[in-house]
Protein backbone atom coordinates (compact mmCIF):
# COMPACT_ATOMS: atom_id res chain seq x y z
CA UNK A 1 0.00 0.00 0.00
CA UNK A 2 1.45 2.95 -0.61
CA UNK A 3 1.98 5.70 1.79
CA UNK A 4 2.22 9.77 1.01
CA UNK A 5 5.29 11.70 2.61
CA UNK A 6 3.90 13.52 5.33
CA UNK A 7 6.00 16.72 5.15
CA UNK A 8 8.55 18.19 3.15
CA UNK A 9 11.25 17.55 5.42
CA UNK A 10 10.42 13.65 4.81
CA UNK A 11 10.55 14.13 1.27
CA UNK A 12 13.95 15.76 1.32
CA UNK A 13 15.11 12.83 3.55
CA UNK A 14 14.28 10.63 0.59
CA UNK A 15 15.51 12.49 -2.18
CA UNK A 16 18.85 12.76 -0.12
CA UNK A 17 18.93 9.02 0.45
CA UNK A 18 18.02 8.31 -3.20
CA UNK A 19 21.15 10.34 -3.92
CA UNK A 20 23.24 9.01 -1.95
CA UNK A 21 22.25 5.78 -3.17
CA UNK A 22 23.52 6.28 -6.69
CA UNK A 23 27.16 4.58 -7.49
CA UNK A 24 28.33 7.64 -9.38
CA UNK A 25 28.99 11.51 -8.26
CA UNK A 26 25.75 13.48 -8.54
CA UNK A 27 24.66 16.49 -8.39
CA UNK A 28 21.58 18.37 -7.97
CA UNK A 29 21.74 22.15 -8.78
CA UNK A 30 19.12 24.10 -8.84
CA UNK A 31 18.51 27.26 -12.31
CA UNK A 32 21.38 29.45 -10.64
CA UNK A 33 23.34 26.11 -10.59
CA UNK A 34 23.92 25.94 -6.95
CA UNK A 35 24.26 22.66 -5.20
CA UNK A 36 21.06 22.10 -3.68
CA UNK A 37 22.59 18.23 -2.99
CA UNK A 38 25.32 15.96 -3.77
CA UNK A 39 25.75 12.35 -3.43
CA UNK A 40 28.29 10.78 -0.86
CA UNK A 41 29.82 9.71 -4.05
CA UNK A 42 30.37 13.14 -5.49
CA UNK A 43 32.49 13.95 -2.25
CA UNK A 44 35.03 10.73 -1.93
CA UNK A 45 35.43 10.91 -5.85
CA UNK A 46 36.07 14.90 -6.09
CA UNK A 47 37.37 15.19 -2.29
CA UNK A 48 35.49 18.21 -1.13
CA UNK A 49 34.10 19.10 1.91
CA UNK A 50 30.48 18.70 2.28
CA UNK A 51 29.98 21.81 4.00
CA UNK A 52 32.04 23.79 1.82
CA UNK A 53 29.54 22.41 -1.63
CA UNK A 54 26.19 22.34 -0.20
CA UNK A 55 24.34 25.85 -1.17
CA UNK A 56 27.54 26.94 -2.98
CA UNK A 57 27.61 27.84 -6.77
CA UNK A 58 29.24 25.21 -8.66
CA UNK A 59 31.73 27.13 -10.63
CA UNK A 60 33.01 28.43 -7.59
CA UNK A 61 33.92 25.14 -5.94
CA UNK A 62 37.63 24.50 -5.48
CA UNK A 63 38.72 27.84 -5.24
CA UNK A 64 36.97 28.52 -8.76
CA UNK A 65 38.63 25.19 -10.31
CA UNK A 66 35.18 24.21 -11.56
CA UNK A 67 34.62 26.94 -13.43
CA UNK A 68 35.25 24.74 -17.01
CA UNK A 69 34.22 26.17 -20.07
CA UNK A 70 33.30 22.61 -21.09
CA UNK A 71 30.52 22.29 -17.79
CA UNK A 72 29.27 26.01 -19.06
CA UNK A 73 28.78 25.02 -22.41
CA UNK A 74 26.46 22.05 -21.19
CA UNK A 75 25.13 23.69 -18.21
CA UNK A 76 24.13 27.49 -19.94
CA UNK A 77 23.77 26.72 -23.79
CA UNK A 78 23.19 23.20 -24.44
CA UNK A 79 20.70 21.92 -21.37
CA UNK A 80 18.42 25.06 -22.13
CA UNK A 81 18.12 23.96 -25.86
CA UNK A 82 18.03 20.44 -25.70
CA UNK A 83 16.81 19.81 -21.72
CA UNK A 84 19.15 16.57 -21.48
CA UNK A 85 22.35 15.48 -22.90
CA UNK A 86 24.36 12.36 -22.21
CA UNK A 87 28.31 11.17 -22.71
CA UNK A 88 29.28 14.81 -23.25
CA UNK A 89 32.95 14.20 -22.28
CA UNK A 90 35.02 16.65 -20.05
CA UNK A 91 38.39 16.60 -19.70
CA UNK A 92 39.75 18.72 -17.16
CA UNK A 93 42.34 18.94 -14.30
CA UNK A 94 40.21 18.90 -11.31
CA UNK A 95 40.85 20.01 -7.85
CA UNK A 96 42.31 17.71 -5.47
CA UNK A 97 42.14 14.75 -8.06
CA UNK A 98 44.34 15.78 -10.94
CA UNK A 99 43.45 15.44 -14.60
CA UNK A 100 40.66 13.75 -15.37
CA UNK A 101 38.24 12.49 -18.32
CA UNK A 102 34.70 12.46 -17.44
CA UNK A 103 31.29 11.48 -19.22
CA UNK A 104 28.62 13.79 -18.09
CA UNK A 105 24.98 12.75 -18.06
CA UNK A 106 22.26 16.05 -17.62
CA UNK A 107 18.60 16.66 -17.15
CA UNK A 108 16.69 19.72 -16.49
CA UNK A 109 13.92 19.41 -14.69
CA UNK A 110 10.59 21.08 -15.14
CA UNK A 111 7.56 21.03 -12.61
CA UNK A 112 4.11 21.30 -13.32
CA UNK A 113 2.61 23.75 -10.90
CA UNK A 114 6.17 25.65 -10.40
CA UNK A 115 8.49 27.76 -12.14
CA UNK A 116 11.75 25.79 -10.62
CA UNK A 117 13.93 24.12 -12.43
CA UNK A 118 16.38 21.70 -11.18
CA UNK A 119 19.15 20.37 -13.19
CA UNK A 120 20.49 17.19 -12.52
CA UNK A 121 24.00 16.06 -13.45
CA UNK A 122 26.02 12.43 -13.12
CA UNK A 123 29.75 11.95 -13.52
CA UNK A 124 31.18 9.28 -15.10
CA UNK A 125 34.99 8.32 -14.59
CA UNK A 126 36.56 7.18 -17.57
CA UNK A 127 39.85 8.27 -16.97
CA UNK A 128 41.50 4.51 -17.06
CA UNK A 129 39.61 4.00 -20.06
CA UNK A 130 41.16 6.66 -21.92
CA UNK A 131 44.47 6.19 -21.22
CA UNK A 132 44.06 2.46 -22.38
CA UNK A 133 42.70 3.63 -25.94
CA UNK A 134 45.29 5.65 -25.99
CA UNK A 135 47.91 3.20 -24.92
CA UNK A 136 46.17 0.89 -27.96
CA UNK A 137 46.75 3.88 -30.10
CA UNK A 138 49.97 4.25 -29.29
CA UNK A 139 50.96 0.75 -29.82
CA UNK A 140 49.19 0.77 -32.91
CA UNK A 141 51.04 2.99 -34.35
CA UNK A 142 54.35 1.66 -32.99
CA UNK A 143 53.33 -1.35 -34.70
CA UNK A 144 53.11 0.02 -38.20
CA UNK A 145 55.99 2.19 -38.23
CA UNK A 146 58.03 -1.43 -37.08
CA UNK A 147 55.83 -3.08 -40.38
CA UNK A 148 56.76 -0.30 -42.33
CA UNK A 149 60.29 -1.00 -41.78
CA UNK A 150 60.51 -4.28 -41.95
CA UNK A 151 58.88 -3.85 -45.42
CA UNK A 152 61.90 -1.39 -46.30
CA UNK A 153 64.19 -3.62 -45.16
CA UNK A 154 62.59 -6.72 -46.38
CA UNK A 155 62.88 -5.02 -50.24
CA UNK A 156 66.25 -4.21 -49.31
CA UNK A 157 67.62 -7.56 -48.95
CA UNK A 158 65.45 -9.07 -51.89
CA UNK A 159 67.41 -5.72 -54.16
CA UNK A 160 70.92 -6.78 -52.36
CA UNK A 161 69.77 -10.72 -53.16
CA UNK A 162 69.06 -9.83 -56.22
CA UNK A 163 72.47 -7.84 -57.15
CA UNK A 164 74.42 -10.76 -55.07
CA UNK A 165 72.92 -13.60 -57.75
CA UNK A 166 74.03 -11.39 -60.58
CA UNK A 167 77.29 -10.79 -59.13
CA UNK A 168 77.60 -14.62 -58.85
CA UNK A 169 76.01 -15.29 -61.89
CA UNK A 170 78.54 -12.93 -63.76
CA UNK A 171 81.67 -14.54 -61.63
CA UNK A 172 80.86 -17.89 -63.22
CA UNK A 173 80.61 -16.98 -66.66
CA UNK A 174 83.33 -15.22 -66.65
CA UNK A 175 85.31 -18.45 -65.26
CA UNK A 176 83.52 -21.09 -67.74
CA UNK A 177 85.09 -18.18 -70.33
CA UNK A 178 88.46 -18.37 -69.06
CA UNK A 179 88.82 -21.82 -68.10
CA UNK A 180 90.97 -24.31 -70.77
CA UNK A 181 88.95 -27.53 -70.12
CA UNK A 182 85.69 -28.30 -71.60
CA UNK A 183 84.70 -30.13 -68.55
CA UNK A 184 85.29 -27.58 -65.83
CA UNK A 185 83.43 -25.11 -68.75
CA UNK A 186 80.32 -27.22 -68.74
CA UNK A 187 80.14 -27.47 -64.59
CA UNK A 188 80.40 -23.47 -64.67
CA UNK A 189 78.02 -23.02 -67.19
CA UNK A 190 75.57 -25.25 -65.11
CA UNK A 191 76.33 -23.40 -62.21
CA UNK A 192 75.88 -20.38 -64.29
CA UNK A 193 72.12 -21.85 -64.97
CA UNK A 194 71.34 -22.76 -61.68
CA UNK A 195 72.25 -19.11 -59.81
CA UNK A 196 70.42 -17.61 -62.96
CA UNK A 197 67.10 -19.96 -61.90
CA UNK A 198 67.57 -18.50 -58.34
CA UNK A 199 67.87 -15.50 -59.28
CA UNK A 200 64.50 -15.48 -61.43
CA UNK A 201 62.32 -17.31 -58.50
CA UNK A 202 63.39 -14.41 -56.59
CA UNK A 203 62.52 -11.44 -59.26
CA UNK A 204 59.12 -13.45 -59.42
CA UNK A 205 58.43 -13.32 -55.55
CA UNK A 206 59.79 -9.41 -55.26
CA UNK A 207 57.51 -8.88 -58.15
CA UNK A 208 54.64 -10.40 -56.59
CA UNK A 209 52.25 -7.80 -54.95
CA UNK A 210 53.07 -9.80 -51.44
CA UNK A 211 54.66 -12.75 -50.23
CA UNK A 212 51.22 -14.60 -48.68
CA UNK A 213 50.24 -15.41 -52.20
CA UNK A 214 52.59 -16.22 -55.11
CA UNK A 215 51.26 -17.11 -58.73
CA UNK A 216 53.13 -20.35 -58.59
CA UNK A 217 51.39 -21.21 -62.11
CA UNK A 218 52.93 -18.04 -63.97
CA UNK A 219 56.86 -18.93 -63.32
CA UNK A 220 56.78 -22.62 -62.14
CA UNK A 221 57.76 -23.69 -65.88
CA UNK A 222 59.84 -21.38 -66.24
CA UNK A 223 61.55 -22.50 -63.12
CA UNK A 224 61.29 -25.66 -64.14
CA UNK A 225 62.56 -25.48 -67.57
CA UNK A 226 65.77 -23.67 -65.97
CA UNK A 227 66.56 -26.13 -63.54
CA UNK A 228 66.24 -29.36 -66.18
CA UNK A 229 68.62 -27.34 -68.63
CA UNK A 230 71.20 -26.91 -66.18
CA UNK A 231 71.10 -30.33 -64.48
CA UNK A 232 70.28 -32.67 -67.43
CA UNK A 233 72.74 -32.06 -70.69
CA UNK A 234 71.41 -32.63 -74.24
CA UNK A 235 71.91 -36.08 -74.43
CA UNK A 236 68.70 -36.45 -71.32
CA UNK A 237 66.37 -34.48 -72.42
CA UNK A 238 63.03 -34.47 -70.19
CA UNK A 239 60.60 -32.64 -70.48
CA UNK A 240 58.43 -30.62 -67.16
Amino acid sequence: MFHPIANIEDAQTLAQAIVNTIAEPFLVLDEQFHVLAASRSFYQTFKVDPEETNGALLYALGDGQWDIPALRLLLETIIPEKTAMDGFEVECDFPNIGQRTMLLNARKVLYDHSSAVTILLAFNDITARRVIEREKEELFGRTEDLLRQKDVLLREMEHRVANSLQIIASILLLKARSVSSEESRQHLRDAHQRVLSVAEVQRHLHTSAGIDEIDVGSHLPKMCSSLASSMVGDAQPIKV
